[in-house]
C-alpha cells in the first residue's frame, strides 16, 4: 500500500517539475532565446491550455480504465515530450512541446486521487493525500535542484533531457504496480456526471477558491526565479539552488496539515479541514506580503519560508474534503474536472502577471515584478475568504456522497443510474 503511494507521489512529483520547468531556467531562455516577459508568461500558459482541453478525457479514463496502464503509457509520451522541449532550439518548438508536455501531464491527479479514494478510509484520507502532496513539493524542489545544475555545468536543455529520463524510469516502476480494487460503482455517463458535480455545494465552493487562488500560484511559479534574481542580484544557479529549502517547508507544512486535518476529522468532523485550509491560505498571503516588501534577502528568505510552510498545510485538508464529498465512482472525473478549471486559471496566471509586471515597466532591481506580485496577492486572500463558506455545508455533502437512501436527483442518486 505505502509503495504504491509513493510511486503515484513520484509521478504527481514529475508532473509538478514539468509545470516549473519553464519558470526555472527563465533567466537562461532570456539570454538564448531572447524572449520577452510577456511571451515567458505565454509559454508558460501553453501547457496549461492544453492540459485544459484534454482534463476530461484523462478523468474518463481513470473511471473506466486500467489506471495502472493508464498511467505508465502516459508517462512514457510524457518523457518524450520533455525529450523535444530539450532539443528546442527556438521558441515555436518549445511551444510545441509545452503544449503536448502540458495534454499528457493531466492524467497524473485523476489517477492519484481516484487510487487515494479506493485504498485509504476517510479518517486517514489526510496523511495520504499529505504524501501525494508531499510528492508534488519535492518534485518542484527537485526541478530546481537539476535546474540549477544544468544551467552552471551544461545548459538550460539538461533539465529537461533529466526529467524525460525521470519519466521513462517511472514508466517501468508504475507498469509492474498492482491495480486496485474499485470501492463504488461505475460512475455515470459525462453530462450526468457533471451535474452531479453542480449538486454539490461545498464542491462548488472549494472548486471556486481552488481556480482564484490557482491564479496566483501559477502567475508566482513561473516568474518567481526571475524575480529573485532581478530583486537582489543573484544568478538563476544561485536563486535555483536555493528553492529546495522552500521546499522543505512546504513539505513541513503539508504534513503538518494531514495530520491536523485527519485528528480534527476522528474528533469533531472533516468540515474542520476546510476552516483549517483557509486560516492557512489567509495567514501564508500576510507573510508573502511582508517578504515581498522587505529589502533584505535574508528576510525576504525568512519571511518566503514561513509562507510556504503554513501555505503548505492547507493542500491535504482540501483534497481530503474533495473526496469526502463525491461518490467514488466519479472521483477521476471530479478530479479531471477541478484540473480543467484550475488549468484554465493556471493559463491566465502565467501571462497576466507578465502582462502587469509590463505595465510596471520602468523600475529596475526587480520592483515591476514585485508591484506585480503585490497585486496578485489579492485573489490569493479572496480565494481564502470563499473557503470559509463551505464548512457549513460538508456534512450533509459528505454523508450524501456515501449514502444510497437519498431523495431523487441528489448526487448519489445520479451515481446509481
Amino acid at each position: 500500500m505505502k509503495g504504491r503511494i509513493l510511486v503515484i507521489a513520484a509521478v504527481l512529483g514529475l508532473a509538478k517539475a514539468d509545470a516549473a520547468a519553464i519558470g526555472v531556467v527563465a533567466p537562461s531562455l532570456q539570454a538564448h532565446l531572447h524572449v520577452s516577459e510577456a511571451q515567458l508568461g505565454f509559454m508558460a500558459s501553453l501547457a496549461a491550455v492544453t492540459g485544459a482541453i484534454a482534463a476530461l478525457p484523462a478523468g474518463t479514463l481513470t473511471d473506466r480504465r486500467h489506471r495502472v496502464l493508464v498511467v505508465t503509457v502516459a508517462l512514457v509520451g510524457w518523457s518524450l515530450a520533455l525529450s523535444l522541449a530539450g532539443l528546442a532550439g527556438g521558441v515555436v518548438l518549445l511551444a510545441v512541446a509545452r503544449v503536448l508536455s502540458g495534454g499528457v501531464a493531466t492524467v497524473a491527479r485523476p489517477v492519484a486521487v481516484s487510487l487515494t479514494g479506493d485504498v485509504f478510509e476517510p479518517a486517514q484520507r489526510g496523511r495520504a493525500l499529505a504524501a501525494l502532496d508531499t510528492g508534488q513539493a519535492v518534485g518542484t524542489a527537485a526541478c530546481f535542484a537539476l535546474g540549477a545544475l544544468a544551467v552552471h555545468l551544461l545548459s538550460w536543455r539538461w533539465l529537461f533531457f533529466w526529467l524525460a529520463a525521470i519519466g521513462l524510469g517511472l514508466a517501468v516502476v508504475t507498469a509492474r504496480l498492482e491495480e486496485p480494487v474499485r470501492r463504488g460503482p461505475p460512475g455515470p455517463a459525462l453530462g450526468e456526471m457533471l451535474r452531479a458535480l453542480t449538486l454539490i455545494r461545498t464542491n462548488r465552493i472549494v472548486l471556486l477558491a481552488d481556480s482564484v487562488g490557482n491564479f496566483f500560484y501559477a502567475g508566482a511559479a513561473s516568474f518567481a526565479v526571475l524575480f529573485v534574481s532581478e530583486r537582489y542580484h543573484l544568478s538563476n544557479a544561485t536563486v535555483d539552488a536555493l528553492a529546495p529549502i522552500l521546499a522543505a517547508g512546504v513539505i513541513l507544512g503539508i504534513l503538518a496539515g494531514g495530520r491536523i486535518g485527519d485528528r480534527l476529522t476522528r474528533t469533531r468532523g472533516g468540515q474542520e479541514r476546510v476552516a483549517v485550509a483557509a486560516v492557512c491560505q489567509l495567514v501564508a498571503t500576510g507573510l508573502f506580503a511582508v517578504a515581498l516588501m522587505s529589502g533584505s534577502v535574508v528576510m525576504a528568505a525568512l519571511f518566503l519560508f514561513l509562507g510556504s510552510t503554513v501555505l503548505g498545510g492547507a493542500g491535504p485538508c482540501l483534497d481530503a474534503v474533495r473526496i469526502d464529498i463525491v461518490p467514488s465512482g466519479m472521483r477521476g472525473r471530479a478530479e479531471a474536472a477541478r484540473g480543467l478549471l484550475l488549468l484554465g486559471s493556471g493559463a491566465l496566471g502565467p501571462a497576466t502577471f507578465g502582462l502587469v509586471a509590463t505595465a510596471f515597466g520602468g523600475r529596475g532591481a526587480g520592483l515591476a515584478l514585485r508591484d506585480a506580485f503585490l497585486v496578485m496577492l489579492g485573489p490569493l486572500a479572496a480565494g481564502a475568504l470563499i473557503l470559509f463558506a463551505a464548512a457549513g455545508s460538508y456534512r450533509e455533502d459528505a454523508v450524501r456522497a456515501g449514502d444510497r437512501s437519498l431523495p431523487p436527483g441528489r448526487p448519489a442518486d445520479i451515481l446509481e443510474a
